[in-house]
């Protein structure tokens, strides 16, 4: 049986960072967080991610901030899906630009965010059906 796939969320609101994690927890994925840019940096400096879920706006360094060190530096590349309160173009273009995956705008529902994270994590499976949500 394989692993279940490994989540990062790097996100400091404490509702929408436990709200992430018990929705990917219970459809079966290892799930592990951060509440800073830092802490998120450090985590992925030492661990094998198969995703990470990256907020945009945090206190200490921006999610795009966290993005663009991670791109410059990672020796293997993990999938990074960017989450934020604001869905205007610009800021969804500077992440994607910057290397980001995908974005989920928040507020988001449970079947949106486990419907993203599954055409992130399985691009091929999502093109054989026609296209990624």
């Amino acid at each position: 049986m394989a692993a279940a796939p490994a989540i990062l969320v790097i996100e400091d609101d404490p509702v929408v960072r436990q709200f992430v994690e018990l929705v990917l927890s219970q459809a079966g994925y290892a799930v592990s967080s951060a509440v800073t840019g830092e802490l998120g940096i450090t985590a992925l400096q030492n661990t094998r991610w198969d995703l990470v879920l990256l907020d945009i706006q945090m206190p200490d360094m921006t999610g795009l901030q966290v993005l663009r060190l991670l791109r410059q530096y990672q020796r293997t590349k993990v999938a990074v899906m960017m989450m934020t309160a604001k869905g205007d173009v610009a800021t969804v273009h500077e992440a994607l630009e910057a290397g980001a995956d995908g974005y989920l705008v928040k507020p988001f529902a449970p079947q949106d965010l486990l419907l993203r994270v599954e055409a992130t994590l399985n691009p091929q499976k999502f093109k054989a059906i026609g296209g990624t949500p």
